[in-house]
């Protein structure tokens, strides 16, 4: 067969979730692929610092724009100059432009199959929801706003405050619309979905149920290749480390104030535990760490090359994963962290503060993960048995070789014959 073609924003030498996923995928893969990407923008990565080669399936090609527009542009016009090399083209999300790249290119090229990978849900997500970046807070349209009863609905003044927002914000419903048409249009034209969880695939099918037969579920991945396995653990402290992106929604306060309490009880905490926090980290937690003197145990850190954190979390005694709550807006968790996985890589016991339905908690709870909800107490207790009883867990290797990237590669690889029949 010809080459597979990867439309991809993000793609080492950016250092990205969805770069390093796409990566991890491809290399691993027994097709050929060229990459369009580029790497003169590093917004919304960790910086222009993945030295990482491709194999001799993979090249890439980089595109001279800088910016989302004149990247589609150029990817359209790539795959237009060099369509006889393609069976196949496949696009990375996010950002979501990458699919009206893929969009384009269908229209004008029916016969070549699309293939379109969502790490999150571009229309509906409930972090849009949560922040009212989407729908105003009395909108009935609102994930938040789900259960409202029917006396709710029918408030006048409700109806009336939504309507004040829907008139002060033209651009974010115009904005909404577009993401709305962006998913729906992919789902439609796409040959094969892939998405990266049974959670996410429930969430983003309701009202596109006619196209669950396209839908291929591909879990995040390790490469094992990546970790040196030799770094020894020897630490005077008991070692907690997060390696990631926090913010307002997604945050580590229920850890913080866990912190706060159980050195209430335990006056030299900070002589038996250190927590270090790589990565971007809200203005709410950094309150919490002032307000309650937590600098003797809790240390900020800048955010690290994808090589470095590998080796941070390897020589961490226990990793911490927190996903935002989002209980307002869903019932279960629909995300999987990409960092999950480099997690499961490491070897090392995780302590992840979570919802408690959902995929990813089945998954955690797969791998022997420690899985715990957003209660601070429940935290602190068993942070106590950890550090005053010796609580620890043994990661499940049986479990976690499922999401090892040359298993999601073959998964992958599955689907091509079938596409191509």
């Amino acid at each position: 067969m010809k080459k597979i073609l990867v439309i991809s924003w993000f793609y080492p030498p950016i250092n990205s979730s969805e770069g390093l996923v796409t990566y991890k995928l491809i290399n691993n893969s027994q097709y050929t692929y060229d990459v369009f990407t580029q790497k003169g923008n590093t917004l919304w990565s960790y910086g222009n610092n993945m030295d990482f080669k491709n194999h001799e399936n993979v090249h890439s090609v980089f595109a001279k724009s800088d910016t989302i527009d004149g990247w589609v542009e150029e990817a359209v016009e790539y795959f237009s100059a060099h369509a006889s090399e393609y069976d196949i083209i496949m696009t990375r999300s996010m950002p979501q432009e990458s699919h009206i790249a893929g969009r384009r290119i269908k229209e004008k090229f029916p016969h070549v199959k699309w293939i379109a990978g969502f790490g999150d849900p571009v229309d509906n997500n409930p972090y849009l929801h949560i922040s009212c970046m989407s729908y105003g807070i009395n909108s009935t349209k609102n994930l938040i706003n789900r259960n409202f009863t029917l006396r709710q609905k029918l408030n006048p003044k409700r109806a009336l405050k939504n309507l004040y927002w829907n008139l002060r914000n033209r651009r974010a419903i115009k904005e909404r619309n577009t993401l709305k048409k962006i998913e729906f249009s992919t789902f439609k034209l796409a040959d094969k979905i892939i998405l990266n969880n049974e959670s996410q695939k429930k969430f983003m099918l309701r009202g596109k149920e006619q196209f669950e037969n396209k839908v291929l579920v591909i879990p995040h991945s390790f490469d094992e290749t990546f970790y040196d396995k030799k770094i020894p653990k020897k630490h005077e402290k008991m070692r907690f480390v997060f390696v990631g992106h926090l913010d307002e929604i997604r945050n580590v306060n229920p850890l913080l104030k866990a912190l706060a309490a159980l050195k209430e009880e335990l006056p030299d905490l900070a002589e038996k535990a250190e927590f270090f926090f790589y990565g971007d980290m809200g203005p709410t937690d950094k309150l919490t760490i002032i307000d309650h003197e937590l600098f003797d145990m809790v240390k900020l850190k800048k955010p690290v090359s994808y090589t470095e954190s590998l080796a941070i979390m390897q020589d961490a005694d226990w990793l911490i994963h927190a996903d935002g709550n989002v209980q307002q807006a869903v019932d279960e968790n629909i995300f999987f962290a990409a960092k999950i996985a480099d997690y499961f890589g490491s070897g090392t016991p995780i302590l992840a503060v979570s919802m408690q339905e959902g995929a990813i908690i089945h998954i955690l709870r797969g791998s022997n993960s420690l899985v715990l909800s957003y209660s601070a107490e429940e935290i602190k207790n068993y942070l106590y048995l950890i550090l005053e009883q010796g609580y620890t867990l043994v990661p499940n290797k049986d479990f976690i070789a499922a999401f090892e990237s040359k298993r999601a590669a073959a998964e992958f690889d599955k689907c091509i014959p079938e596409l191509l029949k």
